[in-house]
């Protein structure tokens, strides 16, 4: 299935390939996919080593480097003398250069990044590709952006859905959508690939098990599977006390989304929680990509970064499939497009908006002004903030946009979206929600 990260992939290929390939991402993403059909496409071979089922690697790599002559200790070069020395063995052959190279899973290697880039010294003309069910970016690999090519991947946007469809012709209409309606048949085909791609979410796993058949039974159960790996990776990631919080932080994510104030509260988690007790165990969530984090902000000056408020935020589940089948919503072929979108108070709305607009948008916020108005997502344009307000039923909160704009003068448009296809009317700006990519 094609991933637009190909595109990140290709850069690389055609830049010489500059520094290390760094692929980043949750478990079920499509990482290990996406890099061997791009490696089949542009070179002669591809090896690859995963890191988690091959413990030798993970043995090597983590001895002690040679500090004070200690016995024990091995240097640098005998590390990378042994892992050349298993590849041969593994692969019956001493010369990779003419292939990618690929080390899976090397989340399983504590300071992985600073043996590769050695590992790289050594074998300047290797065309390392490394692949990590993480999302954190450690210290060295930030101090090292010269040298780490960190591309990151999450779920399937509707956009590769459709392609994973084959309806292109219908990608350019809508791309073509602002200066031309689509037609009443053409929008009905258009929300019904929607609806599916409501239900079935964007991990790759679920969308080609769908696709197959179109059979809509085999969705909740292979969702279901992914929901139980994660638990297991939470547990086998941390120590004990630490991967029971996150449990409990995870398992209480999908029924705050429903709540009409959204903000993560631990309370919920656990009566007598304390947020000190349970921050690392919320940051372990988002290192593995499980969740992601919508942070406040309490003024909407430019740079928005600058006006975040470190105790409120909500928390968002890696994907809007995986957050239907956590709150156990049914999945078949009767429940409609408005439906999804007005189910569980909208939760699974704002996820699957959240998903969609934080790929086009790098960094999203919400604004919340006392108890009554909040406007659910805000970015930066150039010069301005940019609120988005959520309208797939008449919103009984329709005065949010005004209180925003009252408070942050220099708003210069809005974006509403619905189900309504594109229009702009007294600088607000409405995007079809199958529309959010032609942002």
């Amino acid at each position: 299935m094609y991933r637009d990260v190909i595109n990140n992939l290709l850069a690389w290929y055609e830049e010489g390939h500059k520094g290390i390939l760094y692929v980043k991402g949750a478990y079920g993403v499509g990482k290990t996919w996406t890099v061997k059909d791009f490696a089949k496409a542009y070179y002669n071979d591809l090896k690859s080593v995963d890191c988690y089922k091959n413990a030798a690697f993970k043995d090597i790599i983590t001895r002690k480097i040679d500090k004070d002559n200690d016995e024990d200790d091995v240097s640098i070069e005998t590390k990378i003398s042994d892992v050349d020395f298993i590849l041969e063995q593994h692969f019956g052959t001493n010369d990779f250069s003419d292939c990618l190279l690929i080390f899976d899973e090397i989340q399983n290697i504590p300071d992985g990044a600073e043996f590769f880039l050695e590992y790289s010294k050594v074998h300047p003309d290797y065309k390392l590709c490394l692949i990590s069910s993480s999302m954190n970016v450690t210290e060295f690999e930030y101090t090292h952006m010269d040298i780490f090519n960190i591309i990151r991947m999450r779920p399937m946007t509707f956009e590769e859905f459709m392609i994973a469809n084959k309806a292109n012709d219908l990608l350019a209409l809508i791309e073509n959508d602002k200066n031309k309606k689509l037609k009443k048949d053409d929008e009905e085909k258009v929300q019904s690939l929607l609806r599916d791609y409501m239900l079935t979410g964007g991990m790759p796993g679920v969308v080609k098990a769908f696709l197959k058949n179109h059979d809509y039974s085999v969705i909740k159960n292979e969702q279901q599977r992914l929901l139980d790996e994660y638990e297991k990776r939470i547990r086998k990631s941390f120590s004990f006390a630490l991967s029971q919080r996150a449990i409990r932080i995870w398992t209480s994510m999908p029924t705050q989304l429903t709540h009409d104030n959204k903000k993560f509260m631990y309370r919920f988690v656990d009566e007598n929680a304390r947020a000190r007790e349970y921050y690392v165990a919320t940051q372990c969530l988002l290192d593995l990509g499980f969740a992601r984090k919508l942070p406040r902000v309490k003024d909407c000056t430019l740079p928005l970064e600058e006006h975040i408020d470190d105790k409120s935020f909500e928390l968002f589940m890696i994907d809007h499939g995986l957050l239907r089948t956590a709150l156990n919503l049914d999945v078949n072929e009767d429940i409609t497009l408005l439906d999804m979108f007005t189910e569980a108070n909208g939760a699974v709305a704002e996820q699957y908006l959240f998903q969609e607009l934080s790929h086009k948008v790098d960094f999203l916020y919400y604004w919340i002004s006392g108890a009554t108005a909040r406007v659910p997502f805000v970015y930066e344009s150039e010069d301005a903030p940019v609120p988005v307000d959520i309208r797939f039923t008449v919103n009984n909160k329709a005065q949010n946009i005004k209180s925003f704009r009252e408070k942050n003068k220099n708003t210069e448009f809005s974006l509403k979206v619905s189900l309504e296809q594109v229009g702009l009317t007294d600088k607000v700006l409405n995007v079809p929600a199958y529309g959010i990519h032609c942002l």
